[in-house]
């Protein structure tokens, strides 16, 4: 298989070659130059020697990006996935986390205008105003530091202008969305510019709750529960779950202090909330110790449209997700007459709270042997800031571009999470588990951060020879706890089992590491270059979380190393319509943090080793003056080398999850001028993902079949472009995408999807 994609990537920029030297001379169109800052310094993307892809500020709009899920259809080699607001989780090449625990890290780091994001849910904003998008993939070790073995993301807003402008943008589609975007900037005075940009998003949701009063034999008080409410029996029958309402507000003030000094201030505040998911059981079939007969008698006892949409479920709890998110910072720039200074103070926090019924069925009787075997009901509050402060200083001297900095930060999370489970009879009696549970665990981690790095560029006629150091300490903190909620002895409800913690205990750890990154270019003219790159990143320890020993609730995690070797070509023809770019790359993970999800539901720590390599490329060919293609393809080997759980099963040479060998995205976008100088264009997106598998175990139950994702859209745009009309439709070939999978302690599945066919018209209007 592998040959025969080989040999058509080899044929492939042979045939967009030909096809441009056929029709060069009748046309003389060009493709856009794309800036990123990817290396901390505005460049050309084709000037990066690594591996980056962009997202223009143009295609963040309804029917092309509006959400994390569509970046990574348009970028081969990422996948996003999201268990709830609080966890989402991105991974780049294989590489991401799993773990909610208040005292581990992402291993893809996530910057909104070079700012840190310290928690995967602080995340939240709307994707409006942005100026672009980058997508950094490998380790990013040397200059962005922190927690980027996968790679980075950046989120780039666009600034105040002096130019008065506003802009409207209202978005109507199915399921109810109902989507208004507004944006205001100008001058303010001569030397102070603003902006303020307001989003409010609402849709209903495209799972149901079908729960009857019949199906309704048991019911529960959990008015002891923080997180967790009583049972609402079926009260939530006929709820469409799964629906949006957010709202977010960023506004910004430039100063120009004077000729050489500017002063950015920014703040937003961001609300999303939702009424809860829907999980629906699955490979009822794979039950174990005879539980299969029973889910599937539980299954069939319920209405005829939990069996008839994957989407739906049972559930007799109030399920529900809110997430607030907020932020300040100052940007300072000053040039100096010999280097550029330039000062980052940020503060973040974000609360994160849900409750999942992760059964989604009615209540099981726990007195009777063949009901249906269980629940587990989860709720998690979590409350986190932080505080950073990055000092650089970059500049040039003859032949040498350098760059050097400092980093600070100081995050608090505090998480508390809580489960309400029941087993039937013949469960509890076989695996020895509590017929009814009620555990909180409780978590309050400090993180402190240092760097200090450096970089430098020497440039010699065509070659550029870089090097960069990196120093990185993180030092952690915390306090964790277990409570038994229902006190009512051994053993405890799942999944702490054991008595609950005499008294919280702490931990405490730090981690130092150097890394380097060193890097060759060599340039064929102004349209072509070649670079081998090495670099490395690193990963602090962590602490664990849902831990049924106090001696292990104090136990970390090595920290993760990672080495990287990339060798690449970027380069552009027949005068800036054609570019073509791939790479070939070899990742070496040492004590890769895998977060393991026993059969009792623990969150178990280990160290893995692994390897990641592959090659990626990218085409894009301006057909003509009104059509213009592009096309992304990744066939990686993301594999673990040496992999034993804290169960004893070996997982050495299994594909690492969410990671498939293969993925691709094809874009066409085609623009028709109309009389009286306004024009219609049409883009078409083709993505698409080979198998892969959600858990280390790669079982069977875990897999994603090959997915691929249709979008289109069409739009009228005025001649003086103040005013556009688009038509759009995502995902048309209504494919079921798996968000989240949990193997059961019985072998079945809960799974839930991502959105089936959406489509709407969006209208935008400019002042």
């Amino acid at each position: 298989m592998f040959t025969q994609t080989h040999h058509t990537l080899k044929a492939l920029p042979a045939a967009l070659l030909a096809s441009a030297v056929i029709s060069s001379s009748a046309v003389a169109a060009q493709l856009e130059e794309v800036l990123v800052t990817a290396e901390k310094k505005s460049a050309s993307i084709q000037d990066v020697p690594m591996s980056v892809a962009a997202i223009s500020g143009d295609d963040v709009g309804m029917g092309k990006v509006t959400e994390m899920n569509d970046v990574a259809l348009k970028t081969p080699g990422m996948s996003f996935t999201q268990f709830n607001l609080g966890e989402p989780r991105v991974y780049i090449r294989g590489i991401g986390n799993s773990s909610d625990s208040a005292a581990s890290d992402s291993a893809v780091g996530i910057f909104i205008d070079e700012i840190y994001i310290g928690r995967a849910g602080g995340s939240g904003f709307d994707l409006f105003d942005l100026e672009r998008i980058e997508i950094l993939k490998g380790p990013q070790g040397t200059l962005y530091g922190k927690n980027t073995n996968g790679g980075a993301i950046n989120f780039i807003t666009s600034r105040p202008d002096y130019e008065p402008m506003s802009k409207l943008s209202f978005t109507a589609g199915n399921k109810g969305l109902f989507h208004a975007q507004a944006l205001v900037t100008g001058g303010l005075t001569d030397t102070i510019a603003g902006k303020l940009s307001v989003a409010s998003k609402q849709r209903d949701g495209f799972q149901k709750n079908v729960i009857r009063p019949s199906d309704v034999t048991v019911d529960t008080n959990l008015s002891n529960s923080p997180i967790i409410g009583n049972s609402q029996g079926a009260k939530g029958g006929g709820d469409e779950l799964g629906d949006i309402e957010s709202v977010n507000v960023r506004g910004q003030l430039l100063f120009d202090l004077s000729d050489t000094t500017m002063l950015l201030l920014s703040a937003d505040y961001s609300k999303d909330e939702t009424n809860g998911n829907c999980s629906h059981l699955l490979d009822l079939s794979a039950g174990v110790m005879g539980t299969g007969a029973l889910w599937q008698a539980g299954v069939d006892s319920l209405s005829p449209a939990y069996r008839s949409n994957i989407r739906n479920c049972a559930s007799q709890f109030d399920t529900g997700q809110e997430r607030e998110v907020q932020g300040v910072s100052a940007r300072i720039e000053h040039g100096f007459a010999w280097a550029d200074l330039l000062s980052i103070t940020a503060w973040r926090a974000s609360d994160v709270f849900h409750v999942d019924d992760l059964t989604s069925l009615p209540l099981t009787d726990i007195s009777v042997a063949n009901s249906v075997p269980e629940n587990v009901i989860n709720g998690a509050e979590e409350s986190a800031s932080q505080f950073s402060q990055e000092f650089r200083l970059s500049g040039s001297h003859n032949n040498i571009d350098w760059i050097t900095g400092i980093f600070y930060m100081q995050e608090d999370v505090e998480r508390d999470e809580q489960f309400y489970t029941r087993y039937n009879a013949a469960l509890s009696g076989g695996l020895g588990l509590a017929p009814e549970g009620n555990v909180l665990f409780l978590q309050d981690n400090t993180t402190t951060s240092l760097a200090v790095y450096g970089q430098a560029d020497w440039h010699v006629e065509n070659w550029t020879f870089t090097y960069g150091l990196r120093w990185s300490m993180d030092e952690k903190e915390i306090t964790q706890d277990a409570k038994d909620l229902l006190g009512t002895g051994m053993p405890t409800g799942v999944p702490l089992i054991l008595p609950e913690f005499p008294t919280a205990v702490k931990g405490k750890e730090d981690w130092e590491e150097i890394t380097h990154k060193a890097s060759v270019n060599y340039r064929f003219g102004e349209d072509a270059m070649v670079y081998l790159t090495y670099s490395e990143g690193f990963k602090s320890g962590a602490f664990p979380s849902q831990t049924n020993l106090p001696e292990n609730a104090t136990k970390t995690v090595d920290p993760e190393f990672v080495e990287n070797i990339e060798v690449g070509l970027k380069s552009t023809w027949f005068d800036s319509r054609l570019q073509f770019n791939i790479a070939y790359y070899d990742i070496d993970y040492d004590n890769l943090q895998v977060f393991e999800l026993t059969p009792t539901l623990l969150l178990v720590l280990n160290s893995a080793q692994a390897e990641s390599s592959g090659f990626e490329t990218s085409i894009a060919l301006a057909a003509s003056e009104r059509l213009t293609l592009s096309a992304n393809y990744n066939h990686g080997k993301a594999r673990y080398e040496d992999f034993v759980t804290a169960g004893g099963s070996d997982y050495s040479g299994n594909q690492l999850q969410w990671s498939p060998d293969r993925s691709g995205s094809v874009d066409a976008d085609y623009t028709m001028p109309l009389r009286g100088g306004s024009r219609l264009d049409f883009n078409v997106n083709y993505s698409w993902k080979d198998d892969y598998y959600t858990a280390a175990s790669n079982a069977d139950v875990t897999k994603q079949k090959s997915l691929s994702n249709l979008g289109v859209s069409a739009g009228w745009t005025s001649s003086d472009e103040s005013l556009s009309v688009r038509l759009w439709g995502k995902n048309l070939g209504d494919k079921a995408q798996t968000q989240n999978v949990v193997v059961d302690p019985t072998g079945i599945t809960s799974n839930k999807f991502g959105d089936p066919t959406t489509y709407g018209i969006t209208v935008s209007k400019t002042f």
